[in-house]
């Protein structure tokens, strides 16, 4: 008897995953053409949100950055600039998801800065997507180690993962009312994947760059930076921390390290007010936590502020301007999106539990921050479901990729490979498309100008 090595009786093994990718292809092209279909795109972009940004940047532009402190003008109209500093700055952001915007700004003008508003959102998708299916494909491989998954299912996961983050509408709908947590939001997942990575490559430089991008994340956002160091802290002592990559991580070094940094931008604000030279506005720590209460017509939005469980009301609906407007069919339709994504997630961190999984650490990263975000911050997400919902896409995209392996993995084992494959792609490209026509309804600044 002959042995076969391993790599010889599978053949290539990057040739399964062609079909997969060539259908990411494909997708990614039919979201585009979506975009720009039927009078859609993304020429409209000129909302309150990000008109504020562009008084920001011109003002950094016109007066200096650090003349302004390194803090954002925020005006909600774009009017000639006062022949001296303005004196009201906004202090509940961090500035730094729009540093690229500056510097766009700098080299090609207004132009520039509106491409850099749609470029974000795309590199927003990318990363994130490239992250779950990073994060999903590590699990899912582990798995196989311990129970008969056949080979495909690792390209589906890649696929799947495409499917169900790339159109989320809390990445795309920052288009129009992007701050802060969106940049956090997408280093956190980064650094989630990096670390995975880094555990299962035994790579050092990985390791490093995954407690770099969470310290990044601290400093984009600090509140996000709070609820990682939290994370952390929970994670030391809650988690069985068997590798040494995810020890690091789960330190009281690297907790003080997101301390730290997330003081950064109070210590900046203090030093400004004491200055006296500017009003610093913005909601306060109160507010945001729900210990003083806003009812409708005095919030921020068109929402009622009546319970803590309103914090997930992204899961009912998002887009500010149809609150009220849109079908309950579509409602009930995006919230059993929402529940699907939430059953996955649960079995998905049931299942890294249950067999102590490499990734469980990489897991917390991504799924704690939001939940202690919605929980500790619960007035300001209630009135802002569009905006906050991205701090969960990347943790709803795993518990959605994770029910489609699952499917797939049944399928195989009671109905054979052929319906294992179209059950799987078709499940995952019914996600996408479901995602892409609700946001196409969802969102009329696709379709005309957003009133100023």
């Amino acid at each position: 008897m002959t042995s076969t090595s391993p790599s010889s009786s599978t053949g290539p093994c990057w040739l399964m995953y062609i079909p997969w990718l060539l259908g990411v292809t494909i997708c990614l092209l039919l979201f585009n053409a979506a975009l720009g279909n039927a009078g859609n795109s993304l020429n409209h972009l000129a909302s309150t949100c990000n008109v504020r940004l562009l008084d920001s940047v011109h003002s950094w532009h016109e007066f200096g950055f650090w003349e302004l402190g390194g803090l954002m003008t925020f005006r909600k109209l774009l009017v000639t600039l006062p022949s001296s500093i303005p004196k009201d700055l906004y202090s509940s952001q961090s500035t730094l998801y729009i540093v690229p915007h500056y510097f766009a700004y700098q080299l090609a003008g207004v132009v520039g800065f509106w491409q850099v508003i749609r470029a974000s959102a795309y590199a927003s998708a990318a990363l994130i997507s490239l992250s779950v299916a990073t994060l999903s494909w590590l699990i899912i491989e582990e798995r196989s180690r311990s129970i008969s998954t056949p080979r495909y299912i690792l390209g589906l996961v890649l696929f799947a993962a495409f499917a169900v983050v790339f159109p989320s509408e809390g990445i795309w709908g920052a288009l129009w009312n992007s701050d802060d947590r969106a940049l956090s939001s997408v280093l956190v997942a980064v650094s989630a994947s990096c670390l995975a990575l880094a555990i299962r490559l035994r790579s050092a430089w990985l390791h490093i760059l995954s407690a770099v991008l969470l310290v990044i994340a601290a400093i984009g956002c600090p509140r996000m930076g709070v609820m990682c160091a939290i994370t952390v802290l929970i994670g030391r002592y809650a988690l069985e921390l068997k590798d040494s990559f995810v020890r690091a991580i789960y330190s009281w070094s690297m907790a003080l390290a997101l301390f730290a940094s997330s003081a950064m931008h109070y210590i900046r604000l203090a030093v400004v007010d004491l200055t006296g030279r500017f009003i610093l506005g913005g909601s306060s720590m109160l507010d945001r936590f729900g210990f003083i209460h806003k009812t409708k017509g005095k919030a921020q939005s068109d929402l009622d502020y009546e319970s803590i469980a309103q914090s997930f009301g992204f899961a009912w609906r998002q887009s500010e301007l149809m609150i009220d407007k849109i079908s309950k069919v579509a409602s009930f339709e995006h919230l059993l999106l929402y529940l699907l994504a939430g059953t996955g997630l649960i079995a998905l961190i049931t299942y890294c539990n249950h067999v102590n999984s490499l990734y469980s650490g990489s897991l917390a990263i991504v799924t704690a921050p939001p939940l202690l975000w919605c929980v500790l911050i619960n007035q300001s997400v209630a009135e802002h479901p569009d905006i906050h919902a991205i701090t969960w896409t990347a943790a709803l995209g795993l518990g959605l990729v994770y029910l489609v392996a699952c499917l797939a993995i049944a399928l195989r084992n009671r109905l054979g490979l052929f319906c294992s494959v179209i059950g799987g792609s078709w499940i995952a490209y019914w996600l996408f498309l479901w995602q892409v026509q609700y946001f196409l309804r969802a969102y009329p600044a696709l379709r005309s100008a957003y009133p100023l």
